[in-house]
Formats: C-alpha cells, structure tokens, sequence
C-alpha cells in the first residue's frame, strides 16, 4: 500500500474499511493514533488478544514497520459478556479470518502473522518473541477476563509498551481493578481514555514518550466511567426483563441520571 504513511499520519479510517469490524470512528482514530506512536522508533511488534475476522489487525497488516503480528483468540461459536447475555460468533475461525486477509491484501508478508487458537493464559510466553511494544485486548469482555488477558500482555510484551482496551465501557471494572493493582505493586504508568471505547495503559518510558502525542484525542476518564455503569446498569434491567426492551422508561430513567453526571 503505497499511501499508507500519510494516510496513517491522518488517523484516516479508511484504513479499516476492506474487512468489517465491530468498532466505531473514534475507536478507529483511537487505535491508529496509538499505531502510529508503537512505530516511532522504527520496527516494533503488534499482540491482539481477540481479533475474529481480522478488521482490527488489518492496517498492521499492510504497515511495513510491523515486524511480527500476535493473534490469540480461542475462537469460541459463544461467549459470555457483562451485559449479562452470551454474545454468538458465527463462523469464527482463524482459516475465515487468514482468507479475509490474504484476499484484502494479496501482495502483503503473510508469514508476520502468528496465530494461537486458545485463551491467552495458555499460550507459552517464550512463543511471543520479539516482545510487542503494542498489545489490544478485545477478547472475552467479562471483567475476569480483561484482568486475565492482561496479565498475560504483561508477561510478554516490552517494558515501554502500549496496552490498550476495547469496549472498555462494559469491562471499566476489570480497568479499574487493574490500576489499582499497578499502583499496588508501585508500576510506572499512565492511563488514558482515548476517543470511542478505548482506553490505553502506557507503561515505563511510554509515559513519558507519548503521552503529549495521545493528548488530542484524551477523554474525561471519570465522566465516561460514570456514564458507562449507568448505561450497563440500564442493560442489566433491560436483560433481566426483556419486556423493558420495548418502553422508553428504562431509557428515560437512564438519561436524567446521565445529565446529572455530565
């Protein structure tokens, strides 16, 4: 892709758009800022924990700065989520996901791609080498998982790396308990809610290095969790008595406690 460069330089989401995925424009502005920053100093590496058709591993798919890219996702037909429903995939397979790919981008370096068909914590650490500068977890999104899969990006990926979440508005739990223990075992960070539902933790010197690249896009960290648990809330009702799906009080009640938390 001749005009990749440039076309990442501009946060252009159309980055994204030969293979579908489940992410909106600030998600998708939000991740290719923070790609740009992981390939600053030149070559670095991408680990993706839950990646489905392959949407979002795409535009380090064609990047010629990704040297290796990490792909874990036990591929399950169904799996839990703290919306309190189980959520289906429909074909999910890595052979789906691979073809997606191979036919999206036919003159790529197919063999950068490592794929494991299995949840994160059975994966052998010394199998992800080169360590990743930049690890995206958007797999199971149940608080227990989110800590789980984040531990395992911890274990693997560099000193300096970027950890960022998708869907943090149904996993700021997990986020939370997660700074907490950082902070507990006296770990050099920063955490950031960027635009969309992403929200990145910047370890070691990444603190320091890029920071002041993510500020524009940065986000009230507190209002949106504020806002998220009351809108989980609203869905947990909404789950636990279908009928209410079909009224508008649920939603009513959901907005004037919204304005009041900004």
């Amino acid at each position: 892709m001749s005009d990749f460069e440039p076309r990442l330089e501009q946060l252009d989401i159309g980055l994204f758009q030969p293979i579908s995925t489940q992410t909106s424009r600030g998600d998708k502005r939000s991740l290719l800022k923070l790609q740009a920053c992981a390939r600053q100093p030149g070559q670095y590496r991408y680990l993706e924990i839950g990646s489905h058709l392959g949407g979002t591993l795409q535009p380090h798919y064609v990047d010629p700065r990704c040297e290796r890219i990490f792909s874990i996702d036990k591929r399950p037909a169904a799996q839990p989520d703290e919306r309190g429903i189980i959520y289906e995939y429909h074909d999910n397979s890595t052979e789906r996901m691979r073809a997606n790919l191979r036919t999206a981008y036919p003159q790529a370096d197919h063999d950068r791609l490592v794929t494991f068909d299995c949840d994160a914590s059975d994966v052998n650490p010394t199998d992800i080498t080169p360590r990743p500068e930049f690890c995206f977890i958007d797999g199971e999104h149940t608080n227990p998982a989110v800590l789980s899969d984040f531990a395992f990006c911890r274990q693997v990926c560099a000193d300096d790396a970027v950890i960022a979440f998708h869907d943090t508005c149904f996993v700021f739990e997990g986020v939370r308990q997660i700074q907490r223990d950082l902070t507990a075992e006296g770990v050099r960070f920063i955490g950031v809610k960027l635009g969309g539902s992403v929200y990145a933790i910047l370890l070691g010197e990444a603190c320091d290095r890029l920071l002041a690249e993510l500020k524009p896009l940065v986000e009230d960290e507190a209002a949106y969790f504020e806002r998220a648990q009351l809108e989980l809330e609203r869905m947990h009702l909404q789950n636990r008595y279908p009928i209410l799906r079909m009224l508008d009080y649920p939603r009513k009640i959901f907005r004037r406690l919204r304005r009041k938390v900004g």
